[in-house]
């Protein structure tokens, strides 16, 4: 039986409206049922497609995918930045993720709660209607069997600690609640819910009951406000071992970046390991890794920012505030974390997007624009192999033991 289908108590607002940016860089995977209905199409016979495949392996996840053009994107991307398909067929002969993106079901243990990806830039500013006025899409595709809304196991607590639905969802509130108490700048927030998972790494959780682990989260909800303090009275610059290991994570990010353009795959590996030993040493002219970034040094992106404008730090609070509210960040494709190595994995997104901030607006004061096309690439991390394997959880979990992770978040928010 289908769980209960809610949406967060925050205002998410989307419609679409055009841009084409899902159509760009993304994979859209098929299902049978999209398979069958893009054959039944006969787009081998449409004068545009007689040279060219409408579909493409999809590589080690298997099955297919929408095949992309040589610059990522979608080949029924049209010159007007419209689906082809939706164009000339209607929005029915679409694929089911293309019908239902950016809107993302969440399954929980009692209820799905939906919620909006911020890969769209019209998602990222909440501009359109109320999430509410998506709910029957959403109902009709779980009847049809076409979305999932079934009860899901809890993730791990900690590494190698499995414990029931209602002792991981005391850990999972807490967060959420640091990380949307208003009271606090996002950045603080952060370094609140860093502490708090931190401290409860730390405790001897294991042999606790359900009341005693509930009586220890009460605790250290209010102790980790007071230990986050010292990060702000002295921001001292990372060291440099976290410095090496935060620029190769922030590597992976700018390649989501609305309008990279990858290169054929083994040119593609062949500068990205260059890029990687440039990043490494971290000195001197950064490499050119996006079309749209100006020239810069590495110097200077360790340069503060200055006080931004609220308008364009908002889509990335609101980026943070909504993961925290639906745990997204927890139970959607990363198998195998923990929560406290997810919400690491979260927190981390805060100096990436600041330190991408800093380098896109190099010259002039940052916009609106910028920083949504920043969550559009934070976003992507979600459902990026790279950002969801052993190696990015490794160097996380480098970066807690380095004790960097704090650090990084107030040091670029300077």
């Amino acid at each position: 039986m289908s769980l209960p289908i809610v949406t967060l108590p925050t205002d998410e607002r989307w419609d679409c409206h055009q841009c084409g940016i899902c159509c760009r860089g993304s994979l859209v995977p098929l299902s049978d049922e999209d398979l069958a209905r893009l054959r039944s199409q006969h787009w081998e016979n449409h004068p545009d497609y007689r040279a060219t495949a409408v579909i493409a392996p999809n590589g080690i996840f298997g099955g297919y995918r929408l095949n992309q053009r040589a610059d990522g994107s979608c080949v029924f991307l049209n010159e007007q930045g419209l689906c082809r398909i939706h164009a000339e067929l209607g929005f029915e002969a679409k694929p089911t993720i293309c019908r239902v993106f950016p809107l993302q079901l969440i399954p929980h243990e009692k209820q799905a709660i939906l919620t909006l990806r911020r890969a769209c830039p019209s998602s990222a500013v909440d501009r359109g209607q109320d999430l509410a006025g998506h709910l029957p899409l959403v109902q009709e595709f779980v009847q049809t069997g076409r979305l999932a809304a079934e009860s899901v196991s809890p993730p791990q607590l900690k590494r190698g600690e499995v414990r029931e639905w209602r002792s991981v969802r005391l850990a999972l509130g807490a967060l959420a609640r640091l990380m949307q108490d208003e009271s606090y700048p996002p950045v603080r927030r952060i370094v609140h819910a860093l502490q708090f998972a931190s401290l409860l790494e730390r405790a001897r959780t294991a042999s606790m009951d359900h009341a005693q682990l509930a009586e220890l989260v009460g605790v250290l909800e209010k102790v980790c406000l007071d230990e986050a303090t010292p990060f702000f009275t002295d921001r001292p610059r990372p060291a440099a071992a976290a410095g090496v290991l935060f620029r190769l994570l922030a590597l992976d990010y700018v390649r989501l970046h609305p309008g990279y353009r990858p290169q054929r795959r083994w040119l593609e590996r062949a500068h990205l390991a260059s890029v990687a030993w440039t990043m490494t040493r971290g000195r001197g002219k950064l490499p050119q890794l996006h079309p749209d970034f100006p020239p810069l040094t590495f110097a200077q992106l360790e340069e503060p920012l200055g006080r931004i404008d609220p308008a364009v730090y908002k889509p990335l609070s609101r980026f943070l505030e909504t993961a925290a509210a639906s745990h997204v960040y927890a139970l959607a494709n990363r198998s195998g974390w923990s929560v406290i190595d997810s919400l690491r994995g979260l927190a981390i997104t805060l100096p990436i997007g600041l330190w991408l901030l800093r380098w896109t607006s190099a010259g002039r004061e940052p916009t609106v624009d910028d920083m949504v096309n920043i969550v559009v690439a934070l976003d992507r991390g979600q459902g990026y192999a790279a950002l969801k394997g052993w190696q990015h959880r490794l160097r996380l979990r480098m970066l807690a033991r380095l004790n960097a992770l704090e650090p990084l978040v107030a040091w670029y928010a300077r």
